[in-house]
């Protein structure tokens, strides 16, 4: 189920594509396009109404190792300070984002469409629980550990396993959850004590930015966090920049990408990839409990989760009914206006996502499969 309510069309003047990829075409967008021309920048447009939100400047692939270069000269201040010290910062930084969660929440469901209550619930208390946690378990967790000697001719020797900073770690952030996601990787190495350079997905980078004005409003160093925009050239020089250590968050396809070039470079990746994450429903399950997970699983974010509910799995015995608790579930969701507290699926992030969903559901309808509810959604005043 679908809201295809809008279009989003991103315009870059170096002609490079983005993460995710650009729509047929957007309310305003050829104007914004002339007003572009002779810009390096990537536009920003709300998926519920095509509306231009914003621009930020982009970078070219030969620049990204002159951000990473500043930031490596930022970044031994920082480690300097004791853990507690950056603990504080933490705990500073979760005092913003509470101050600006109203603002942020707007942001996320205008840019990237979800509903305001998933903007809420699933990107910013979960960072701010993430920011405490950091503070009140990092210190522990990075402190050095001693290393005991139980052979009697090294009593006298004293050894300690000591964590020190990597220097500058790369993240490479998803559309589909641009705060909770990056935010997290971001405040984790910072408590490491690196500094990072931030590439926002292409369809979401204003909440990049302000990611990047979170931590700068809580006091950490100027230049210690800073975001680079662009296609994916920006982000395979960023891969290939002296950065020590990727986090990479997107399709199966880029990630081994990006796990071939760390290893060449022995440094260090992680990578969070999509998946097709089945349910199982056995015989005794409580049905009531397993469609209510399959339902807020497969359609949370408009089905645009890596971690969703993607296939099921029901024994023989329960499964007419199981069926019959998603349908009328299913059916009964709000699709709509995403700022609207009561709207459960807001739009698709873009028209060429929406067009991969309906593709594949049209190819399984094709190859036997049924449609029982559901199906694209026309919102009043937003067609």
């Amino acid at each position: 189920m679908e809201a295809r309510s809008s279009r989003r069309t991103t315009t870059r003047s170096s002609g490079q594509s983005g993460n995710g990829a650009a729509p047929k075409s957007s309310k305003g967008s050829k104007a914004s396009k002339k007003r572009s021309a002779s810009k390096k920048v990537l536009e920003s447009f709300n998926p519920t109404t095509g509306e231009l939100l914003g621009t930020v400047e982009t970078l070219t692939p030969p620049k990204v190792q002159a951000v990473v270069d500043d930031v490596a000269e930022v970044q031994p201040f920082w480690a300097q300070l004791s853990l507690e010290d950056r603990a504080r910062y933490m705990r500073r930084a979760a005092d913003v984002l509470l101050a600006e969660s109203d603002e942020l929440a707007e942001l996320l469901t205008r840019e990237q469409g979800k509903p305001r209550v998933e903007s809420y619930s699933m990107e910013l208390l979960p960072t701010v629980d993430a920011l405490k946690w950091i503070a009140d378990a990092g210190p522990e967790i990075l402190a050095d550990e001693k290393i005991p000697f139980p052979q009697a001719f090294l009593k006298t020797k004293r050894a300690k396993f000591a964590y020190e900073p990597i220097g500058v770690v790369g993240v490479i952030a998803p559309w589909n959850y641009p705060w909770s996601i990056p935010f997290g990787e971001v405040a984790i190495a910072l408590m490491a004590g690196n500094g990072v350079v931030l590439k926002p997905a292409s369809l979401t980078p204003l909440i990049g930015e302000r990611i990047r004005m979170i931590f700068e409003k809580a006091g950490f160093p100027e230049g210690l966090v800073r975001t680079i925009h662009g296609g994916g050239r920006v982000g395979d020089a960023l891969v290939k920049s002296s950065a020590g250590k990727l986090f990479f968050t997107g399709s199966v396809e880029v990630g081994y990408k990006v796990g071939v070039e760390c290893a060449k470079r022995m440094k260090g990746s992680v990578l969070e990839l999509g998946g097709k994450d089945p349910q199982i429903v056995c015989a005794d399950a409580d049905l009531a409990n397993a469609v209510s997970g399959a339902v807020w699983g497969g359609f949370a974010n408009a089905g645009q989760t890596c971690s969703g509910i993607e296939r099921v799995y029901v024994v023989p015995e329960v499964a007419d009914r199981f069926i019959e608790g998603i349908v009328e579930e299913a059916s009964a969701l709000t699709v709509g206006d995403p700022s609207r507290w009561d709207t459960e699926i807001g739009p698709m992030v873009s028209e060429e996502q929406f067009d991969l969903v309906n593709e594949l559901v049209e190819d399984a309808i094709a190859h036997g499969s049924q449609r029982l509810c559901g199906g694209p959604v026309e919102v009043p005043g937003f067609s």
